[in-house]
């Protein structure tokens, strides 16, 4: 476990960035897939099994319903996450948006180092 600060924008960035999104969701399926048939034992559309794909949409409603939820909106909120958890991966992969970001930036300015400096110590 471990102690982020995160805010609406960073659960959805995390769910609009298909691939750091999918690759997530794919692993916590294949997790889930006892027979490793493809296919859960729940389901959305009404067919006895559950896909890929309709797990993902679910993923995505629930990811962005959590958002809204806990009223996260544009306001930083300090919470425990669970290594591994659908959040704490949110977390992560902001975190490396940011650090490729300023990476690659030439001119990077003393707030946004410290900033972003400050987010990693967390």
């Amino acid at each position: 476990m471990s102690v982020e600060i995160l805010d609406g924008s960073t659960v959805r960035s995390f769910v609009e960035d298909e691939g750091a999104f999918n690759s997530s969701v794919d692993g916590r399926f294949a997790a889930l897939d006892a027979d490793h048939d493809g296919l859960l034992t729940f389901d959305r559309d009404g067919s006895g099994k559950v896909d890929r794909q309709e797990f993902r949409a679910e993923m995505r409603e629930v990811m962005l319903m959590l958002a809204v939820a806990n009223g996260l909106g544009f306001l930083p909120v300090q919470m425990v996450l669970e290594e591994g958890s659908f959040l704490k991966v949110a977390v992560d992969s902001e975190l490396g948006q940011l650090a490729r970001a300023a990476s690659s930036s030439s001119a990077q300015s003393t707030a946004g180092t410290t900033c972003l400096e400050l987010i990693t110590e967390f």
